[in-house]
């Protein structure tokens, strides 16, 4: 049997080489780039300014300024979403989810072969 501590550093062990797969190095890099993008942080400075307004607009019973100001917040995230770089990001956090629920089921598999070895022999 392993204690806490062994699992643990087990545990960092495991992080470490996900850590060091290609797909989560490319997901984090270009998570990095779009941190660092000038453009995506200003529409996303707007995107912000305008979703606070427009849950002042619907707190005042503004509803022709709120669609106004919905639309304006559509806009920008149709503007965000089709950047190449955002694109890009979106198709390699698919990847590095799918990697990870990969993984997460086949430990669930293990755990649960192994929990049922031992009641059989029980």
């Amino acid at each position: 049997m392993y204690n806490k501590e062994q699992i643990l550093t087990e545990t960092d062990f495991i992080v470490q080489q996900i850590q060091d797969l290609d797909t989560v190095k490319d997901y984090q890099q270009v998570e990095r780039q779009i941190h660092q993008n000038d453009q995506i942080e200003s529409k996303m400075q707007e995107l912000k300014k305008n979703q606070k307004q427009s849950v002042n607009l619907h707190n005042y019973g503004k509803m022709n300024a709120l669609k106004q100001s919905e639309d304006k917040i559509s806009d920008i995230e149709s503007i965000i979403n089709t950047m190449p770089i955002v694109e890009e990001f979106r198709s390699l956090q698919y990847d590095a989810n799918d990697l990870l629920q990969m993984m997460i089921s086949t430990m669930e598999d293990e755990l649960n072969q192994l929990n049922d070895s031992t009641n059989n022999q029980k």
